[in-house]
């Protein structure tokens, strides 16, 4: 085989593995992104100098105090809870390693406060906001179960986002996918507007 048909082979293969890795579909993610087609969730609902949110439609939608937004609950006795609190930082958080270090500290955070959770996980992702932070762990519930807690940590600018949702770990499959559209559908608003 001389040089150019070599060459030619070679680049046939490339563009046939290019083709091949751009044809192919991640597997969605369960804890973030967005349903295709919600039925059960909102248009987005914009809070002043956060951003928006799609929320889940027939929940109590009640007010933040402090360093809370907003916590929204299903109406029935048993039922999730989401709520979205915010921290200011010093600065931006644009360095991965110092992202990566962050969110190390966030774990350490909730495992400090949470005296009684266990089976505590984080990983990182990429998410429409950037970089972000989800932390699992379980704790015993209200209603004497068990309840499962996620934590979206989601630095922007000069704010760490931290959307917590919590529902009994009996009924985690049913809620999973509305966590998962609601933090996938943050919005921040722009520096300077709301």
């Amino acid at each position: 085989m001389d040089r150019n048909a070599a060459r030619l082979c070679l680049l046939v293969l490339a563009c046939l593995v290019r083709f091949e890795s751009a044809g192919a579909q991640e597997a969605p993610d369960a804890w973030y992104g967005r349903q295709p087609k919600p039925k059960d969730i909102d248009r987005p609902r914009d809070f002043p100098g956060v951003g928006s949110f799609e929320l889940p439609k027939n929940w109590q939608l009640g007010p933040g105090h402090a360093r809370t937004v907003f916590s929204i609950v299903e109406k029935k006795a048993g039922g999730a809870l989401i709520t979205l609190e915010y921290m200011p930082l010093q600065a931006p958080l644009l360095d991965p390693e110092v992202i990566t270090t962050v969110f190390k500290a966030e774990l350490e955070e909730v495992q400090a406060l949470e005296s009684s959770g266990t089976q505590f996980t984080s990983g990182e992702r990429k998410g429409a906001v950037g970089q972000l932070s989800i932390i699992h762990y379980s704790r015993p519930g209200l209603s004497g179960g068990t309840d499962h807690v996620v934590q979206y940590s989601m630095p922007v600018d000069t704010m760490m986002y931290r959307l917590i949702c919590v529902a009994p770990a009996a009924t985690l499959d049913r809620y999973r996918p509305v966590f998962a559209h609601v933090a996938a559908s943050f919005k921040p608003a722009k520096p300077g507007g709301s």
